[in-house]
C-alpha cells in the first residue's frame, strides 16, 4: 500500500508550481498521499518517539522543503542548480554508508537521466528524418489551386 501511495504522490505533484511556473499550489492529493504513506510507516515504529520523529522528518520533507526548494528556484538558476547538486551529493553519501554498490547505482541512474540521455537525445536530432506518410494530418488544398489557378472550372467557348 506504501508504494501505491507514493506511486501516486509522484504522479499527483504539481511540479509545475515547485519549478515556479504557476502560483497556484494544486497538489493537495500528493501532500495527502505522502503524509498517508508516512502514518503507515510510522504505525510499523516500536516507540512514540520514532514515530514523532518520522512524522516531523515527514512534514518537513513533503510540506516545507517544497515551498523553500520553489523560492530558491524563483529567486536563483545557479542557487537551484547547487542545492540540487548539494542535495544529491548528500543522498550519495549516505547511501554509501549503507551500501556502496547502491550508491554507486544510484550516482550512475542521476548521471545518465541528467546528463547522457539529453546528450545523446541533442545528438541524434541531427539525423532525425521527415517521413510523409498516410498518418500526417491533411493538408486543404483550394480547389482553383488544384485546377491550377483556374477560378472558372466550367466548360472554354
Amino acid at each position: 500500500m506504501t508504494i501505491a501511495f507514493l506511486s501516486l504522490h509522484l504522479l499527483a505533484h504539481d511540479y509545475r508550481w515547485v519549478n515556479g511556473s504557476t502560483n497556484a499550489f494544486g497538489a493537495s492529493v500528493s501532500l495527502n498521499a505522502a503524509m498517508f504513506v508516512s502514518v503507515l510507516l510510522a504505525s510499523r515504529s516500536s516507540s512514540n518517539l520514532h514515530v514523532s520523529l518520522l512524522m516531523c522528518a515527514a512534514v518537513e520533507v513533503f510540506a516545507l522543503a517544497p515551498r523553500v526548494y520553489r523560492q530558491v528556484k524563483v529567486l536563483s538558476e545557479l542557487a537551484h542548480g547547487l542545492v540540487t547538486l548539494f542535495l544529491v551529493c548528500i543522498a550519495l553519501s549516505l547511501s554509501y554508508h549503507i551500501n556502496p554498490v547502491l550508491a554507486f547505482v544510484l550516482g550512475f541512474s542521476v548521471v545518465f537521466i541528467n546528463l547522457i540521455s539529453p546528450l545523446t537525445f541533442m545528438y541524434i536530432q541531427r539525423y532525425k528524418n521527415k517521413i510523409n506518410g498516410p498518418w500526417d494530418e491533411a493538408v486543404p488544398i483550394r480547389r482553383s489551386d488544384k485546377l491550377g489557378g483556374l477560378e472558372n472550372s466550367g466548360p472554354r467557348v
